[in-house]
């Protein structure tokens, strides 16, 4: 199964007055339970054309990363008690335990991915808030058949982080073709940060959404520099989802 979103297919949103725009390959979800899938709740795409501030607000029971795809941002939060700077190719994860409170600040030309998790709401909403930030050398990178990959979380990170069977990547292809194994018990969700080029015969191109199941291989091809940004996470959860 392949499902494909173009931004124009994705929900919209202007916010702050137009000093950012988002749009959601996976907005949260609606009345009817539609949108959500696997462990991923939300994912926003975030672009600056302003310097503005999410003002102090409330979590729990999440896990809430940020990656930060250009330029920079502050956050603040009820666990550190301190603003702290997360600039381009750093990432940051909040553990909304029983509740934590966080503000940000993301400075003009920003441009960055928000991806909420939901990590078995049962235990999470129990569990001490947490909040750890990482800078663009604490991940791991390597070059594979001309293939270069940055591993956020994955078998060979250190990055902590409480969802379960979840591995992210950012890749970056060239003019060509590549073929990987996939887990045919996986569900592998594929935002195009730019570039053209095609997955598993489907052309894509900037700010393009897939969700890909029930495949064994997944194959990338190249018309021009693929930016890709891949979140491998389980096809069926062995809890229930909140808010189902």
């Amino acid at each position: 199964m392949l499902t494909h979103k173009s931004k124009s297919e994705q929900q919209v949103q202007h916010i702050f007055n137009n000093k950012f725009t988002e749009n959601k390959p996976i907005p949260f979800p609606t009345h009817e339970k539609k949108h959500a899938y696997s462990n991923l709740f939300y994912w926003a795409h975030l672009v600056a054309h302003e310097t503005g501030e999410f003002p102090l607000h409330g979590h729990e029971g999440f896990e809430i990363m940020t990656f930060v795809l250009k330029g920079s941002l502050e956050h603040f939060d009820t666990a550190t008690k301190v603003w702290t700077p997360i600039k381009e190719g750093g990432f940051q994860v909040i553990q909304a335990g029983s509740g934590i409170m966080h503000a940000e600040r993301i400075t003009k030309g920003s441009e960055l991915f928000q991806i909420w998790f939901d990590p078995d709401f049962s235990k999470s909403l129990n569990s001490k808030p947490g909040y750890q930030d990482y800078i663009k050398s604490d991940v791991l990178s390597y070059q594979k058949d001309g293939v270069e990959t940055f591993e956020y979380i994955g078998s060979t990170s250190t990055t902590f982080h409480q969802t379960s069977e979840i591995s992210i990547t950012r890749e970056f292809l060239t003019k060509e073709e590549r073929t990987k194994t996939a887990d045919i018990s996986s569900t592998y969700s594929i935002y195009i940060i730019s570039g053209e080029g095609s997955i598993n015969e489907q052309v894509v191109t900037k700010d393009d959404f897939l969700r890909i199941e029930d495949v064994s291989s997944i194959t990338l091809s190249a018309t021009d520099k693929l930016d890709i940004f891949i979140i491998q996470s389980p096809k069926v959860l062995t809890y229930k989802r909140s808010r189902e």
